[in-house]
C-alpha cells in the first residue's frame, strides 16, 4: 500500500447542503434495493440524523422501488430503456453515438425533474448510486462532489497501464480471475471517468477461499460481499459525510484519482480501509 501524495493546497470539504436537521438522501435504483435497505436502516437507527427523501429509477419495474414505497418512501419510475435503448444493442459508432446523446438527454430530464422538486421540498445533501446506469450532464454537475456510488471491487488495485484493474461489468470474477485471494467492495465520488472518482472508503475483506471464476461462483461472491463489505463501506461513507469528515486535496494519485482528506489527513488511494472488526 503506497503512501498517498502530500496535500501542498487548499483542501475542498465534501459538505452536506441542510445546516441542521437530518443528512437528506436521494437514491437512483436498479435492482433489488440492498444498498436502499441499508441507508433505510440507518434511517430507523438514527431518525434525527438520517432521511432517505426520494428515490428513483431508469425503469418501471425495479424491485427496489417496492421497498421504497413500504418505507413511505416517493419512488419514481423511469422510461430510460423506451427512450435510449440499450447499449448493449448499440453495436456501431453510430449507434453508440446516438445512445450516448439521449441517455444525457435522459438524465438532463431526470435533473430538472429534481431541481423542480427541490425548490418545493428542499435540496438533497447526497445522492447514492444503487443504478445501472452511466450519469452524464448536468445531474452529474448539479450534485458534484455529492453523488457516491458503489462499486463490487477494490479500486485500489492497478493495471500495468496504470488504470483501475476492476472496472466496469462482471468486477468480481475478473478479480477472481486474476489469482485475488478477497474481494471488496469500494465506494467512490461519482465524476466524468468510468469507476474512476475518488475513493472515500472500501469495506471489509472477503476472502474468496476455494471458489473458482465461474460465473455461479463469483455469483455467491459478490452475494457474501453485499452482506460483508458493501453495506459497512455505505455506512461508514454516509456517516463520514453527515459528520463533515471528508474533503479532497489537491494532490493525485498514480491513477489520476483526487486524494482523499479524512478528518484532515491523506489517505492511500482506496481511501479509509474498513475491516470486519472495525466496522461491527
Amino acid at each position: 500500500m503506497s503512501l498517498p501524495p502530500p496535500v501542498t493546497g487548499t483542501p475542498v470539504p465534501l459538505r452536506r447542503r441542510s445546516v441542521s436537521g437530518p443528512l437528506r438522501i436521494g437514491v437512483l435504483v436498479s435492482a433489488t434495493g440492498a444498498n436502499l435497505n441499508t441507508l433505510l436502516g440507518m434511517r430507523e437507527e438514527h431518525p434525527g440524523e438520517f432521511e432517505v427523501s426520494l428515490v428513483a429509477s431508469h425503469g418501471e419495474r425495479v424491485k427496489a422501488l417496492d421497498v421504497a414505497r413500504g418505507a413511505g418512501v416517493e419512488a419514481w419510475t423511469g422510461d430510460f430503456d423506451r427512450y435510449c435503448g440499450t447499449a448493449s444493442a448499440a453495436r456501431d459508432q453510430h449507434a453508440r453515438a446516438r445512445y450516448r446523446t439521449r441517455a444525457r438527454e435522459w438524465h438532463d430530464g431526470l435533473d430538472a425533474r429534481l431541481a423542480d422538486w427541490e425548490r418545493h421540498n428542499g435540496e438533497l445533501d447526497l445522492i447514492v448510486l444503487a443504478y445501472h446506469r452511466w450519469v452524464e450532464g448536468r445531474l452529474l454537475e448539479r450534485y458534484r462532489g455529492r453523488m457516491i456510488n458503489q462499486h463490487p471491487a477494490d479500486l485500489s488495485v492497478l493495471s500495468e497501464t496504470g488504470g483501475r484493474a476492476f472496472i466496469g461489468k462482471d468486477p468480481v470474477r475478473l478479480a477472481m480471475a486474476a489469482g485475488r485471494p478477497a474481494t471488496r467492495t469500494s465506494c467512490f465520488l461519482v465524476d466524468e471517468t468510468q469507476d474512476g472518482g475518488a475513493v472515500l472508503a472500501m469495506g471489509p475483506e472477503v476472502p474468496v477461499g476455494g471458489r473458482r471464476p465461474t460465473t455461479e461462483d463469483a455469483w455467491q461472491q459478490e452475494l457474501e460481499q453485499k452482506s460483508r463489505s458493501d453495506r459497512p463501506c455505505l455506512r461508514w461513507a454516509v456517516q463520514a459525510f453527515a459528520a463533515d469528515r471528508l474533503a479532497l486535496g489537491d494532490g493525485t494519485h498514480p491513477d489520476g484519482s483526487r486524494v482523499v482528506l479524512v478528518d484532515g489527513r491523506p489517505t492511500p488511494l482506496g481511501g479509509r480501509r474498513l475491516t470486519e472488526e472495525a466496522s461491527a
